[in-house]
């Protein structure tokens, strides 16, 4: 038997993507329902260290014409079969505490504990679903109430290019 159940769990997400994503302007402030902005980006993915590792470099312009550039990194504990996930772009500080978590029945579920720029404290949800040969979707949401209810802030519908 495989030891390495999860290590081709991203396997799916390697190459190059069109990405419709919608995402909410204010999604770090509870009980704000904030502003919707849809636009498109373009991801590829790259697998590293015999598939232990992978990075997808992500460029999109928002609607108000500013350039989001960003790298996801993704690495994958042997030990413990959970991947790791740090999200590093060009307009944050960067954070480098992960969303962690593994795919179970077709679904990745990835988890961090953190706060707000102003303390507030939040978990934070990674969600991977509906994955094709030639699509999938990510979803990030928010709690401020330890996971008992989320509020989905960004929703990304992934294209493969041909």
């Amino acid at each position: 038997m495989d030891q390495n159940t999860g290590l081709h769990d991203f396997d799916f997400f390697h190459g190059s993507w069109t990405t419709q994503n919608k995402r909410r302007t204010n999604a770090l402030y509870h009980n704000q329902e904030g502003v919707w902005q849809e636009f498109t980006s373009t991801v590829t993915c790259t697998p590293y260290l015999d598939g232990r590792a992978n990075i997808d470099d992500f460029e999109g312009t928002l609607p108000d014409g500013e350039v989001r550039k960003g790298l996801g990194l993704r690495s994958f504990d042997e030990a413990t079969q959970l991947w790791s996930i740090l999200w590093l772009d060009n307009r944050n500080p960067p954070d480098l505490s992960a969303v962690v978590g593994k795919f179970t029945d077709g679904i990745g579920l990835f988890y961090q504990e953190m706060e707000t720029f102003d303390g507030v404290p939040i978990r934070v949800r990674f969600m991977w679903d509906n994955i094709t040969e030639n699509t999938a979707r990510w979803q990030q949401a928010f709690s401020f109430d330890g996971g008992t209810t989320w509020d989905t802030n960004w929703i990304a519908e992934h294209t493969r290019k041909a």
